[in-house]
């Protein structure tokens, strides 16, 4: 999914005008109705099925992208869908088998593309109980210990830096004997407003029909649209044993609540780099997001949570128009689970497990 990009089109997708403007880095807004179109990198789900020390990998047909080459199940995630169940869709499509998700297999990563878009990569550690066979858009399944990896036909050097991780964190080396990563991870609703669903086809403004989960058909001319969930990215600085969070103003979605700062990802970035420009877009603190803290979800957004060190030893934090104040919080004065926002829950427990919060 998301081969279309509406952001180089000229109608509207919500009311089919054609007066759109320019935006930063590529957004586009229409004047008519104020939706804005954004450019943001795409989302994929994988699932990194394993049985017996082996996991499964599926030979790509042909593709757009890595024809022929070998990759884990994945694909893209649709609107109306979270990264889990993109995973376990795609693992009936091309490998024909149930899957259950039993957590992260790897922190995210980037696959840059020739739009300046990139891809985001979510993995999904994953079993089966049933036996592998090609489906759509694959000609082959099978199972590689780590010394039968096909290394030199794999479709992306992202598969390969999935694998050597998950070969690195096995206990024995000729197997791929790995755990989830230790993170947080739910499904986590945003709060954020219902995002307008697509009505009108950008290349010609004629009446979009929703086929599958996140794909619009043009009823005029037949081509196909897109959506999926928006990547955001969020960094807890901590420093001397404190993290920092922030209370959301008043009139936004968890007004008055405490929050990881985060924000949407822009066309090209890492999660990491979005979630180090978002900190210091919001408190004037810089921070390294050196450790994945925790992945949280909905089927419109997904919210990667770092964690890292704050620059500078006195690091003086400034609240921006996302929030009213900055406070840094030790274990004892961390505010109550129902004074914290979306993944902050899940992510101030984390850091406290982890020692990082004292």
């Amino acid at each position: 999914m998301g081969s279309l990009d509406p952001s180089t089109l000229p109608y509207c997708t919500v009311c089919g005008s054609p007066r759109l403007v320019e935006r930063y880095l590529g957004h586009r807004r229409c004047e008519a109705c104020g939706t804005t179109r954004w450019r943001n990198p795409l989302p994929v789900a994988e699932a990194v099925i394993v049985r017996d020390g082996r996991v499964l990998l599926v030979r790509r047909g042909d593709v757009e992208r890595g024809a022929g080459g070998w990759v884990v199940p994945g694909g893209f995630i649709g609107l109306g869908e979270t990264p889990p169940e993109a995973a376990m869709r795609e693992a009936g499509e091309e490998a024909q088998v149930a899957v259950r998700i039993s957590g992260i297999a790897a922190a995210p990563r980037q696959l840059p593309t020739r739009d300046g878009r990139g891809h985001v990569l979510l993995s999904f550690l994953a079993t089966t109980d049933d036996e592998p066979e090609p489906g759509d858009g694959t000609v082959d399944v099978r199972w590689y210990a780590p010394d039968e990896v096909p290394w030199d036909a794999l479709a992306f050097p992202t598969t390969e830096a999935l694998l050597r991780g998950l070969v690195a964190r096995s206990v024995n080396p000729h197997r791929f004997d790995v755990d989830a990563l230790d993170v947080a991870a739910a499904e986590v609703v945003s709060g954020r407003t219902r995002r307008a669903r697509p009505r009108f086809c950008a290349r010609c403004s004629g009446p979009l029909a929703l086929l599958t989960v996140g794909g619009w058909r043009c009823t005029r001319c037949d081509a196909w649209h897109y959506e999926n969930p928006r990547p955001t990215a969020g960094l807890l600085a901590v420093r001397n044993g404190r993290v920092l969070l922030g209370q959301r103003r008043p009139g936004t979605a968890g007004g008055g609540l405490w929050a990881v700062p985060s924000g949407h990802s822009e066309p090209g970035e890492t999660l990491e780099e979005t979630a180090a420009r978002e900190l210091f877009e919001e408190t004037g603190v810089r921070a390294v997001a050196d450790r994945l803290a925790g992945l949280f979800w909905d089927n419109e957004h997904f919210e990667a949570v770092y964690a890292g060190p704050a620059l500078g030893a006195e690091a003086e934090a400034d609240h921006r128009p996302e929030f009213t104040d900055l406070e840094w919080f030790d274990r004892a004065s961390l505010p109550s689970v129902e004074s914290l926002h979306h993944s902050a829950p899940h992510t101030t427990a984390w850091l406290v497990r982890q020692g990082l919060v004292q």
